[in-house]
């Protein structure tokens, strides 16, 4: 543990311990402390550790009461140190008690903290407060005819807020994200599509449309044409990165920052377990079509999502059960063979989407299930080297990571878009 975290630890040593004077002690005198507005609370911004001792400290102490600090996990980034956690307690006015979910951001130099994000699991937090001005957050399913083709799409959360774009990956739907969802759309508006093929989008036959990874870009483009969404962070997951970097480098000016779960930009990082999908998508034959049928398998969407997980019995079957009941349906077969077919035009566009990285530098988060045997971890670390202030997370888990990461994965996207909307 280097001296920064040990900073950051200190401080909830002493919440925990209830000595807020003396947790006040890693501050520096100017410490910006950074509260943004959720529902029922304004936020605010507040600078110099005499103003936090008495805009924050104090109606926190007067508020609450049997406070428990828990963090779970402190991410080291130098500088800058992430913290994931948990606190509890109960309200001194109402006697309502409350479990909230945390992503705290600090800054520290020489030693002191300058800097402060606070980000909540705030439906669960303001609820407790003011009950009226807070709810359960509604997921809204939707359909839209784009170019003949019915696009289904999930929606939620406040329609002039910073968007964020969800593109999901093989064999799944927007349904991968119906977990990530609530958990950031109290802050953030969040839509997330289905491919034409996939999920409740409609399926043409092939007769009557193209199934290629240009052609969903282009009815992507026109969906959020259609549904007015001109500004957006891009989440992109496997097949997800195909389709966003198509977006990104036609129109950069609509993409306001990346984050990026297991979907590759760069050759480094195609697994070994990628190798059928290669040799059919080089060299279509009889032979090489029986290998990739594979991974239409029930067993194999069931691998991709247990696979490099800690906890298995943790992952709910209903993950690979809905993707295959999609799988399975007659025609589905030949969609997902033209889109591996397809797939050969994706490599040679990695040196046109590093250039759009390199030039354009969208603020940019890596959360990457590090034990992905399809795309490895190794495809993580270069983007880097076009975007060398990306912030990146290996993180313990496989391909599907929000299917035991959702959380964590919620409370960095959260921390992320916020610091780099307060810029």
């Amino acid at each position: 543990m280097n001296s920064n975290t040990r900073t950051v630890e200190c401080f909830y040593e002493q919440v925990r311990r209830g000595d807020f004077a003396l947790a006040t002690e890693v501050f520096s005198d100017d410490l910006t402390w950074v509260e943004p507005p959720f529902p029922g609370h304004p936020g605010g911004v507040y600078h110099g550790k005499s103003k936090i001792l008495e805009h924050v400290f104090g109606p926190f102490i007067s508020t609450w009461s049997d406070l428990t600090v828990s963090p779970d996990r402190l991410i080291d980034g130098g500088a800058e140190v992430v913290v994931l956690g948990r606190y509890a307690g109960k309200h001194r006015d109402t006697g309502r008690p409350f479990e909230a979910r945390f992503s705290h951001a600090w800054t520290i130099r020489n030693g002191k903290a300058t800097r402060f994000e606070m980000l909540a699991d705030t439906i669960q937090f303001f609820r407790t407060v003011a009950p009226q001005a807070t709810g359960e957050v509604a997921v809204v399913g939707k359909t839209i005819e784009v170019e003949g083709v019915e696009i289904f799409y999930r929606e939620a959360g406040p329609l002039g807020a910073p968007s964020l774009l969800l593109l999901h990956g093989f064999p799944s739907s927007s349904h991968m994200y119906r977990d990530l969802i609530p958990e950031l759309a109290d802050q953030f508006h969040v839509v997330a599509p289905d491919y034409p093929g996939f999920g409740l989008s409609g399926m043409p036959d092939l007769a009557e449309f193209s199934y290629t990874f240009d052609q969903f870009a282009k009815i992507i483009t026109r969906w959020t044409e259609a549904i007015g969404l001109s500004r957006y962070t891009l989440y992109m997951q496997d097949y997800g990165a195909p389709v966003g970097f198509r977006l990104a480098t036609a129109h950069p000016d609509r993409v306001e920052g990346l984050v990026i779960q297991n979907g590759n930009a760069y050759t480094e990082g195609l697994g070994e377990s990628l190798a059928p999908l290669i040799d059919y998508m080089t060299t279509p034959n009889q032979e090489t079509e029986a290998s990739v049928r594979a991974l239409f398998a029930v067993a194999t969407t069931r691998f991709q999502y247990l696979q490099g997980v800690r906890r298995p019995s943790e992952i709910g079957p209903e993950n690979w059960i809905y993707d295959q009941y999609f799988l399975d349906r007659p025609g589905a077969d030949q969609v997902q063979l033209a889109l591996f077919r397809d797939y050969k035009t994706n490599l040679p566009l990695y040196p046109t989407w590093q250039r759009y990285l390199r030039t354009h530098r969208p603020p940019t988060l890596v959360a990457w299930g590090k034990n992905d045997p399809f795309f490895t971890s190794a495809g993580a670390k270069p983007f880097l080297r076009d975007v060398p202030d990306a912030e990146i997370h290996l993180l313990d888990t496989g391909h599907f990571a929000l299917a035991d990461h959702a959380v964590e994965i919620a409370g960095l996207i959260r921390s992320f878009l916020t610091r780099n909307r307060s810029r």
